[in-house]
């Protein structure tokens, strides 16, 4: 029946009435060392805390680099103002190296590299900040580079486009002075045409490698007509000589203002940077 059936299924509800917990056996109690459970839980805090620690010191790290970034990209700019006026200095007139050159470029130069050694420390997640540090002190570093080279260049050169003063009249010097005069000159000529550099001004170095290439030809004529007591033949040769220095100055003045043109070029670029850096 059915009161038989349920009689058979029901729960034996007996055996829960006095159910406990059981308690850890004894022995197994004694197994486990209370104080090293202690001690490891309280080393896996200490990490845990240590590493969100670490998490948080390199982040404030992070910002500091930044903040130090920001500072030096300021110093940069504030000595690209003086360099922009330094290059109003660089002419073609002959006079040594303007003092405001060489300071602005020292200043640039310095803080440059600064600017490049503290955005090297820039975590990877930095990198765009430390890229257009870089370029910013790459573009100062070229304006500086490209000043004090074209004022260099037109410090040696500029002196020697004077024309020499040399006597034409056959009476009024021996042919040895006159000799031992345009070989001085041509001495002086040569030795500063030796000096300069690859990559400056180039048009101005083949020109006046043609000329010198021609002096040998231009004193061979001056004495020539001293030794002839032709005086025009004489004035003739270094009429020649005037004019190739001549033409050659024009296009130191013309090379000259390209160089300050690329000099202001750079300097612009770099302070473009500068705005991406400090806002």
């Amino acid at each position: 029946t059915v009161e038989e059936l349920w009689n058979t299924t029901e729960l034996e509800t007996d055996s829960l009435v006095d159910w406990k917990p059981a308690e850890l056996e004894r022995r197994l109690n004694k197994r486990i060392r209370w104080p090293f459970v202690v001690i490891w839980g309280v080393i896996l805090g200490v990490l845990a805390y240590a590493g969100y620690w670490a998490w948080g010191t390199q982040q404030t790290g992070s910002d500091l680099v930044v903040v130090a970034v920001q500072d030096a990209a300021r110093d940069l700019g504030d000595t690209l103002e003086p360099m922009a006026e330094a290059v109003l200095a660089l002419t073609a007139t002959g006079d040594p190296i303007a003092e405001s050159i060489l300071t602005a470029s020292g200043q640039t130069d310095d803080a440059s590299r600064a600017l490049f050694s503290v955005a090297a420390e820039l975590p990877q997640t930095q990198s765009s900040t430390r890229s257009i540090a870089s370029e910013a002190a790459t573009h100062a570093l070229e304006a500086s580079k490209g000043l004090t080279s074209a004022a260099a260049y037109v410090g040696a050169v500029a002196p020697v486009l004077t024309p020499p003063p040399l006597i034409t009249d056959p009476e009024s010097i021996d042919l040895a002075t006159a000799a031992t005069d345009f070989g001085s000159w041509r001495s002086r000529f040569e030795t500063m045409l030796s000096s300069l550099p690859d990559g400056v001004m180039t048009p101005v170095t083949q020109n006046l490698t043609a000329i010198g290439n021609r002096l040998e030809g231009i004193q061979t004529a001056y004495l020539d007509g001293l030794r002839e007591d032709d005086a025009l033949a004489a004035a003739a040769a270094l009429d020649d000589l005037s004019a190739e220095l001549s033409a050659a100055w024009d296009l130191l003045e013309a090379e000259t203002e390209v160089a300050r043109q690329a000099v202001v070029s750079q300097i612009e670029a770099a302070q473009d940077a500068l705005v991406s850096l400090t806002g």
